[in-house]
């Protein structure tokens, strides 16, 4: 899927549980690194894929992590040098997707509101 290149830079983790179960595996570029994980189910049809770590978008100080799909080399290179932070299937291990951060946030408004007119 990334080309003959990358092997010699690619170790599996082996007993690494940071990707709910399935492989994970590391690049390594000097002193910069990649974390990939292998998934085994992306669609629920059995197809398979890789997500790369990223930062998680959705925590200001940048200390969670995310996952964002990666299909080939240009996908890597993105993700070393930013440009998949935001993307737009980054799915935060913490807060979720774009989707679930916004739904996240409705529901406190709602338990806000409630709590108001509770006391009202």
């Amino acid at each position: 899927m990334f080309g003959p290149e990358i092997l010699p830079l690619w170790q599996w983790k082996h007993r690494s549980d940071i990707a709910g179960g399935d492989r994970v595996a590391e690049i390594r570029l000097g002193q910069l690194h990649l974390t990939l994980a292998l998934r085994t189910d992306v669609d629920g049809e059995g197809d398979y894929g890789f997500d790369v770590m990223v930062p998680c978008p959705f925590d200001p100080e940048r200390s969670g992590y995310a996952w964002a799909p990666a299909h080939n080399i240009t996908d890597l290179h993105r993700a070393l040098t930013g440009g998949l932070d935001n993307h737009e299937d980054v799915v935060c291990t913490v807060h979720g997707g774009f989707d679930d951060v916004d739904e996240e946030a409705d529901d406190h408004y709602r338990e806000q509101l409630a709590e108001i007119s509770g006391s009202a």
